[in-house]
């Protein structure tokens, strides 16, 4: 099976049907400085991507794994990231920021255990 060719399909859909997303993940790195604030901030990798919102439906919602408003996401991103304890911004069409999320869980679903086709996110605001 061409997984390469399935993630292009997955992207290209996603891409046609989706909303512009940026996941923001900690990143490893040593925090800087802001001389502004007088704070360290912890660094961040950003991810650009694509993403296809909905929500869960009412019989999954246990109110422990899954709350009421819980969104269910669909996304690609560009380069490789790791959604765990992450935050995905949403836009909308005019790019204007729409939604900020926090990542409680993620499932990416790679076939061959190298090719990511997409990733699942259940995310809470």
């Amino acid at each position: 099976m061409n997984y390469k060719k399935l993630q292009a399909t997955a992207q290209r859909l996603i891409g046609k049907n989706g909303t512009k997303c940026v996941l923001n993940n900690p990143s490893d790195a040593p925090p800087i400085y802001n001389a502004i604030t007088n704070e360290y901030e912890k660094q961040e990798e950003k991810f650009d991507g694509v993403a296809v919102i909905s929500g869960y439906e009412d019989s999954m919602i246990d109110g422990t794994t899954i709350k009421a408003g819980d969104q269910k996401i669909i996304a690609v991103f560009m380069g490789k990231p790791v959604p765990q304890l992450s935050t995905l911004d949403v836009y909308d069409k005019t790019g204007k920021l729409k939604d900020s999320y926090k990542v409680i869980n993620s499932n990416p679903k790679s076939p061959d255990a190298t090719t990511v086709i997409v990733y699942l996110l259940q995310c809470r605001k």
